[in-house]
């Protein structure tokens, strides 16, 4: 079977935190899983299952559910092959916010936003020159916008520019 690339996203919280719900996953057709991969499984007539591909000691396969919320399956590989298909997950990407629509503010020539408009917590913390405890105060009262992910705060670079000229004036 020849590999070819299909890109998915992500519906379920099976593999949060490495995967969240939302993720857009680009998937190999027609690739072999090893133990540790993350994986698409396809039931016949089913919705797609994502787990990470774990081959036990006695043969079988375990679909492994990170996230404790959802559940595990194992099964024989021929049982899994013979009930579906499964797609090996090669790369993920999020798009943590799209940029404002022509007309609503700046004009994003239909871009959506890149790495480089977000800033991790300690970056922001290091530009600020700030602690800790005063950087959660400015993002949970809204002075600093920022998306949160699971536990990971993602800073807007714009806003935070835009905090540092109104403390400025």
């Amino acid at each position: 079977m020849k590999t070819r690339k299909q890109e998915i996203t992500v519906t379920e919280k099976a593999l949060e935190p490495v995967i969240p719900a939302g993720a857009t996953v680009v998937c190999a057709d027609g690739l072999q899983p090893v133990s540790g991969d993350f994986v698409v499984y396809f039931p016949n007539g089913g919705l797609p299952i994502f787990r990470k591909w774990r081959i036990q000691k006695n043969g079988d396969i375990l679909l492994e559910a990170l996230n404790r919320s959802m559940d595990s399956y194992q099964s024989s590989a021929e049982e899994l092959y013979s009930r579906g298909r499964v797609l090996v997950i090669l790369s993920m990407n999020r798009v943590f916010r799209t940029l404002p629509q022509e007309g609503a503010g700046a004009d994003t020539g239909g871009k959506i936003a890149s790495p480089d408009d977000f800033l991790t917590f300690p970056e922001a913390m290091a530009i600020l020159k700030v602690k800790r405890t005063r950087m959660y105060s400015l993002l949970q009262s809204g002075e600093i916008s920022a998306s949160k992910l699971g536990k990971l705060w993602r800073i807007e670079r714009s806003s935070l520019e835009a905090f540092i000229r109104k403390i400025r004036n």
